[in-house]
C-alpha cells in the first residue's frame, strides 16, 4: 500500500499576498546612502523589486553605520500582522543577521523606541525572513541593526496588515465645551 501525503500548505508569502503589501510605495528613510552608482536608497527596499541581486535588483545599502536603521512610512495607523524583509543573495547575507523590526507610531530612536516585532536569525544568502507582529498598532516599520557598526543591505519589505479603524462621528457620544463645565 502506498502512503498518501497530505496537500502541502501553501507558504506565509503565498498567503499574505493575497492582501496588498502595505509597504510598497511607500516614503523610505535610512540612516545614510552607500556611495555607489547604483544610488542604493531607502525607496528601492518598497519598489516591489524582490530580486536579491545588490547590482541588478537595486537594493538598500547603508554606509558601515554604527547601528544602521531604515524606515518605512506606511501614512496611517495600521494592525500590523507580519513584516517580510529580503536578504541579499549575492553577498554577504550575515551583515542582516540580529536586525530587528519594530512597529509603532513614532521613529523617535529611528523607530528603535517603538514594539519589537521580531528579530532576524537567518543570515543566509537571499533568506526571506517572515516576522509575525500579531497586529501590533503602528504607523511606522523599521529594520535597525543595535549594538554594532555594520552595513544594512535589504533587498526588499513587504509590510502585512489592515487599517486601524478610526471613529465616526455618528459613533461618538454628543458633546459640547460648554457642557464640560456644565454643574449637575
Amino acid at each position: 500500500m502506498t502512503p498518501v501525503s497530505a496537500p502541502t500548505p501553501p507558504s506565509l508569502l503565498r498567503a499574505v499576498s493575497l492582501v496588498p503589501n502595505l509597504a510598497r510605495g511607500r516614503p523610505a528613510f535610512q540612516s545614510s546612502i552607500y556611495p555607489s552608482p547604483k544610488n542604493p536608497v531607502a525607496e528601492r527596499a518598497v519598489d516591489g523589486n524582490c530580486g536579491g541581486d545588490f547590482y541588478t535588483s537595486l537594493c538598500v545599502h547603508t554606509k558601515y553605520d554604527y547601528c544602521p536603521w531604515w524606515y518605512v512610512d506606511l501614512g496611517d495607523q495600521y494592525d500590523i500582522s507580519a513584516v517580510v524583509v529580503k536578504n541579499r543573495e549575492d553577498c554577504c547575507g550575515d551583515r542582516l543577521k540580529g536586525a530587528q523590526i519594530h512597529v509603532g507610531d513614532s521613529v523617535d530612536a529611528n523607530g528603535q523606541c517603538s514594539f519589537l516585532c521580531g528579530t532576524i536569525t537567518d543570515n543566509s544568502l537571499g533568506s526571506i525572513s517572515t516576522i509575525h507582529c500579531n497586529g501590533r498598532k503602528g504607523r511606522y516599520v523599521s529594520v535597525s541593526i543595535p549594538g554594532r557598526a555594520e552595513f544594512l543591505q535589504i533587498c526588499e519589505v513587504e509590510v502585512y496588515g489592515v487599517k486601524c479603524p478610526t471613529p465616526s462621528s455618528d459613533s461618538l457620544p454628543p458633546y459640547s465645551f460648554a457642557s464640560a463645565f456644565s454643574e449637575t
